[in-house]
């Protein structure tokens, strides 16, 4: 079938007459803030006075004429085309905030706008649709452009910040038809004279998990379906009822009612083979949930001697039995028990088991039982931690219960497998596709290989970087993992707070005269969780150069796509939308969108618990001039994030990002969190799958 791609964008007119706006070294009533990355040469030139470097704005009320401003026709290019896109965002702002609508920004600084479903009724919140207004120019076509993104839903409670005894679990609010964060530093004057001015009484806290834990509200099932189908849905209503109407045409003036084809010439395919896998008996293939049961995993653990055991709370005895029969036995031909799904015996030390009585406070019981027990030098060992609290538990205490128990075991050379015991308890019945992931998080966490890319002809020094912030501390840490080949195998990682960027760097040169030490290098490539500073980057140039590596250094800036940003669809299937596997998109220049999934064909049985995850963002950079000469290494540098997307060993479900940004984001999620450092012999394994 051939495909029919389009993106979320609407393309509008160039103005007839480059409009004429109004500038002031002096704040008025209405102006708006010009910073000075936006000062032009024909700004500088009005204004000889100003210098650049001391005036970090000046002011302007766009083509409103005030009394002793300067209007100057824009040139629309370079800094005035970005005022005058400035000019767009505002007077959409305006256009929704007048229609009724909560208007803010979203997290890259672009209009979004809330829409209330009406149809939606809820004792406890109101729901609203959430929907991105980005202004671009020429990016994917010779206009200007809006990118209307599907931002998904927010539910604003209907219970008052005045009403809310405990206000540390307040986060966001809606308050006159905007947003705040009631958390916020109040370390400006503007800050300070806006939280005193709130009247808390009409601000309303947005939905989070321990809001709803702390008012008794119903959680609601994960939401399932084709996430594609609902944002094409979603976009297109939007557009239709919103954006397709003379009053919004005033302002962002659409010359077509429909989204944007994707140009032909932008649109490419990674061959699916080169995503093959391969697993043991050298049987190979492309979707794991097909081939794990079937067939067994690539390699074993190394250690011929693993044993299991269980940590939980006395009154957890039924469900362990239940859960210990599962592990054994199977639970249906879908899953045979452990020992046949993943080819390792399954072997209880019963006298390590460690039971509990405190159920709110286990750990004391836990560590002292744990000092107690001897371990076998020659065995390895896995604990299934029956853990009392989830992971969204309202109390931060109990949720750091499960790092504090996986950092004991740790130590002493345990993998960790936590097991939600109301999540057990409830489903135990249908626990099928959760023992098919926990018996391959187990599988790699002992060291073993469950697949790999069977596709591994090139020499290459792959590093990754992710990263994740901890909302309690607002504060981000970074990991970085390393794969000394391009086989995908996991070799050690290091993490760091986001400001050791001279340690990051050193662990990267480490990583680079470890591998240059044993093989030669065809290219250094980085996959970074964002763009990469200069003071991130020239400390590992400076590292290559002193090894005389004269080989190109690639960064890969990777981002998910799941709202906020540019994506592509395909109306030619069957209305489910999600492009092949392998397609790419060029979207910038050394920009693209890649989509990683297991629609391989135009099947029309695709299983919704396959997934449809969306595109993820690729921007490919090197500070080196001639890294780009060969026209091929674009196309084989999106080919290796497409080859890494592939070797998720915590679930079955295929993954949208590469394992070089899905990993060290796992490690920041946790090691921050132990009380020590994670010890060495824990850098080169998968504990934290």
């Amino acid at each position: 079938m051939q495909e029919h791609l389009k993106f979320n964008i609407l393309s509008f007119n160039w103005p007839a007459q480059s409009p004429t706006f109004y500038f002031s070294l002096h704040e008025s009533e209405g102006s708006h803030l010009i910073h000075r990355s936006k000062f032009s040469p024909q700004i500088l030139e009005t204004f000889p006075e100003l210098d650049p470097k001391v005036t970090e704005f000046i002011y302007t009320t766009f083509t409103e004429e005030t009394e002793g401003s300067i209007g100057l026709q824009m040139e629309m290019y370079d800094e005035e085309l970005r005022i005058y896109k400035q000019y767009l965002k505002n007077r959409i702002k305006h256009y929704f905030i007048a229609q009724g609508n909560i208007v803010c920004r979203n997290f890259v600084g672009d209009t979004q706008v809330w829409i209330q479903a009406l149809k939606t009724k809820n004792e406890h919140y109101n729901l609203y649709y959430k929907f991105s207004l980005k202004i671009q120019f020429t990016t994917v076509s010779d206009y200007p452009e809006l990118v209307v993104s599907f931002d998904g839903t927010s539910k604003v409670l209907k219970t008052s910040v005045a009403d809310i005894e405990e206000s540390t679990i307040i986060k966001r609010c809606v308050y006159e038809q905007s947003t705040f964060n009631y958390q916020m530093d109040l370390d400006t004057e503007d800050k300070e004279e806006f939280y005193n001015n709130i009247n808390f009484k009409e601000a309303f806290p947005i939905f989070n998990l321990e809001l709803a834990k702390a008012l008794n509200i119903p959680l609601e099932a994960p939401d399932r379906q084709n996430k594609y189908a609902k944002y094409i849905k979603a976009i297109s209503a939007f557009a239709t009822k919103y954006l397709f109407t003379e009053g919004f045409k005033e302002v962002i003036p659409i010359y077509r009612d429909i989204f944007i084809d994707v140009p032909k010439a932008r649109v490419n395919h990674i061959d699916p083979q080169i995503g093959l896998l391969e697993f043991g008996n050298k049987r190979t293939g492309l979707i794991p949930k097909k081939m794990i049961g079937r067939c067994s995993p690539y390699r074993r653990p190394k250690n011929q001697n693993i044993k299991f055991f269980f940590i939980h709370h006395e009154s957890h005895q039924e469900v362990i039995k239940k859960l210990t029969t599962y592990l054994k036995t199977g639970i249906n031909d879908y899953y045979k028990g452990l020992g046949d799904y993943i080819n390792i015996p399954f072997t209880l030390a019963g006298q390590h088991f460690i039971k509990y009585q405190n159920l709110n406070n286990p750990l004391h019981e836990i560590k002292e039982q744990l000092e107690q027990l001897d371990f076998e030098e020659n065995v390895a060992y896995a604990a299934f931690y029956i853990s009392p609290f989830d992971k969204y538990a309202p109390d931060t205490a109990d949720r750091m219960v499960y790092v504090r128990v996986k950092e004991l075991l740790l130590n002493e050379g345990i993998v960790t497998q936590a097991i939600d015991y109301d999540d057990i308890a409830q489903n135990i019945g249908k626990y099928q596709w959760h023992l098919n992931n926990i018996s391959l998080a187990l599988h790699a966490k002992l060291g073993g290989v469950p697949w790999k890319l069977a596709v591994t002809d090139k020499k290459e020094l792959v590093i990754g970087v992710g990263a994740f912030t901890n909302q309690d501390e607002n504060r981000r840490y970074i990991a970085s993992a390393f794969s000394f080949q391009n086989n995908g195998l996991f070799r050690k990682f290091e993490y760091f707070t986001q400001n050791e960027t001279t340690l990051l760097a050193g662990s990267i040169c480490k990583a680079i005269r470890e591998f240059t030490s044993v093989a030669e290098a065809d290219k250094v490539v980085i996959h970074f969780y964002k763009e990469m500073s200069y003071e991130e980057l020239q400390p590992i140039k400076d590292g290559m150069n002193e090894l005389g590596l004269n080989v190109p250094l690639y960064i890969l800036n990777i981002n998910k796509t799941e709202s906020e940003d540019i994506i592509a669809y395909d109306l030619n299937w069957k209305e489910r939308y999600m492009p092949k596997s392998g397609t790419y998109v060029r979207v910038g220049h050394n920009q693209f969108l890649l989509f990683n999934n297991a629609r391989y064909d135009d099947s029309e049985t695709y299983g919704a618990t396959e997934g449809y995850p969306f595109p993820i963002k690729i921007r490919i950079s090197s500070p080196d001039e001639d890294a780009f000469e060969d026209a091929n290494v674009v196309l084989d540098l999106l080919t290796q994030v497409y080859q890494f997307s592939k070797l998720y060993w915590k679930s079955l479900q295929q993954q949208n990002v590469p394992i070089t940004i899905k990993y060290p984001e796992m490690v920041a999620q946790i090691a921050p969190r132990f009380e020590q450092t994670v010890p060495e012999h824990a850098k080169d394994k998968l504990w934290f799958l």
